[in-house]
């Protein structure tokens, strides 16, 4: 169950010079593969990739009912009609060992939040396991993290019901406060891409 927090010598002989670039080249090639396998190994191997989006939630942990899912989803799909802006969920299992940051900023920039050019969207990363959520934003609502919006929201909306075991409740809330503090931050009119017009 998760927890949810309170974040040497000479060479012996001389080899004829296509002997010499032969071999070179054979051990520079070995030295290109074992380089290549011990990446192939290394403890990010195991940790998740970027994930498909299936939607407004993705939900890899299989953590919510199908009911709370299409209702979660219809409402982030609402959002960016009324305001244009993104918000999108994903729910995994563990991260495996990597950190948050580096998972949560990898799958926003795979996932190319909020419309083309404009930066203005959200994306919601849950690792169960870890009890870890990081709320990542494009660069348009940067201000978002930087002023401790989303510490807020996490400290003292989502966490407190997560611990009290309403996880549903805790992310429809926190993804509700999210959605008020994106509208403090309208796209004018005469500025919005065709899509939201």
């Amino acid at each position: 169950m998760p927890v949810w927090p309170v974040i040497k010598g000479r060479a012996m002989k001389l080899l004829r010079s296509n002997d010499f670039l032969r071999n070179s080249l054979r051990s520079f090639l070995l030295g290109v593969f074992f380089l290549i396998s011990l990446a192939a190994c290394s403890p990010k191997d195991d940790s998740p990739a970027v994930l498909g989006r299936q939607g407004w939630v993705s939900d890899y942990a299989g953590k919510l009912k199908p009911e709370d899912k299409t209702r979660i989803s219809a409402a982030l799909e609402a959002y960016e009609k009324e305001t244009c802006h993104q918000v999108f969920l994903l729910i995994i299992p563990s991260l495996a060992g990597e950190n948050v940051v580096e998972f949560s900023q990898r799958t926003a920039t795979a996932w190319e939040i909020g419309q083309p050019g404009y930066g203005n969207g959200f994306l919601v990363s849950i690792a169960l396991q870890e009890g870890t959520v990081r709320i990542e934003t494009g660069s348009a609502f940067e201000w978002f993290i930087e002023n401790g919006t989303a510490d807020k929201i996490l400290k003292e909306v989502m966490f407190p019901l997560f611990r009290e075991n309403k996880f549903v409740e805790g992310l429809e809330r926190g993804l509700e406060e999210i959605m008020i503090a994106g509208r403090l931050k309208p796209i004018p009119g005469d500025h919005k891409p065709d899509i939201c017009r």
